[in-house]
């Protein structure tokens, strides 16, 4: 009998104990935490990819300067004086520029063989 009193009581307790958890409320508030974990998360995957770019340029850079040290090396130090290179393309304004120059310093060419000529 006393076995069966103490498993009554025990049942009681943990009958307690399952009212007080409010399972609509923990299920809630799991949920969102999950949503919370998974913006954590993208938020630190986003900024793994921003300092691995950082880290990539940097590595990039140094690639470049063992690269110019190499060449440098190879050329007696020949490819210094040869200048640098641009690295921004002409846009289509500054070609339509250089055309319309052209096109006029042409057109004076003419004018002035003309006048000399005749």
């Amino acid at each position: 009998m006393v076995k069966v009193t103490g498993s009554l009581q025990k049942s009681t307790e943990t009958m307690l104990s399952n009212s007080l958890v409010k399972l609509p409320q923990i299920s809630q508030v799991i949920w969102e935490m999950s949503i919370e974990l998974t913006k954590a998360g993208i938020m630190e995957e986003i900024l793994e990819d921003t300092l691995q770019m950082d880290k990539d340029e940097e590595i990039e850079e140094e690639a470049d300067a063992e690269v110019d040290k190499v060449l440098f090396d190879l050329t007696n130090g020949k490819l210094r004086l040869a200048g640098s290179a641009g690295t921004e393309l002409p846009t289509p304004q500054d070609q339509l520029e250089d055309d319309e120059a052209e096109r006029v310093m042409e057109e004076a060419r003419r004018q002035l063989n003309g006048l000399l000529s005749g």
